[in-house]
């Protein structure tokens, strides 16, 4: 299998980064775990209308609190070229960041095939989230229905079966070599 670790040329800059990467999956794992029982309880409200809307708006939302968290901390670690958080639309940040991610760590197929077979899905909720969080109609306030929950479902799973297949043996290492036998 080829190489996935980055190397760093420094034991110093090394040591950032694993600091980099400790914060990204701290906050990951905290967004995901939130996400998960938000998804729960819209589950557990189907019966009720009101509260069903409500949690399917706010599982919309949150969806894309979490990829947006994903992909600042991923470039915190490794920042495509010109990398710019504050002028970079998310679609293209998200499609960047993850190519730039790929490549370095060798895992270019994982996210050929998540692109060529899932990018679509989440970009017809990305356009249903953009319409909620700046509604100019009343069908933009999305009604929820089982079929777009279990859409939204269906997207946030591959998104966290891709980011966790794609961080999978995902390390940092140094160039700097070490002669531990002449430790005198």
């Amino acid at each position: 299998m080829a190489e996935q670790t980055k190397m760093y040329e420094s034991f110093e800059d090394m040591l950032n980064a694993g600091q980099i990467m400790h914060k990204f999956q701290t906050i990951h794992n905290v967004l995901r775990k939130d996400y998960m029982e938000l998804l729960r309880l819209t589950e557990e409200h189907r019966a009720s209308k009101v509260s069903f809307d409500a949690l399917y708006r706010a599982s919309l939302r949150s969806l894309f609190s979490l990829i947006e968290a994903d992909i600042s901390g991923l470039n915190a670690l490794d920042g495509y070229p010109g990398y710019d958080d504050r002028k970079h639309q998310l679609i293209p940040k998200f499609k960047k960041t993850f190519k730039q991610i790929a490549k370095t760590w060798n895992k270019e197929a994982i996210q050929q095939q998540y692109f060529s077979a899932k990018i679509s899905a989440l970009l017809l909720l990305k356009t249903k989230r953009d319409e909620l969080v700046h509604p100019k109609e009343h069908v933009h306030l999305h009604e929820a229905s089982p079929e777009d929950f279990t859409q939204l479902k269906k997207v946030f799973e591959d998104y966290d079966s891709f980011i966790n297949e794609l961080m999978n043996g995902f390390f940092i290492g140094t160039k700097i070599k070490v002669d531990w036998g002449n430790r005198g």
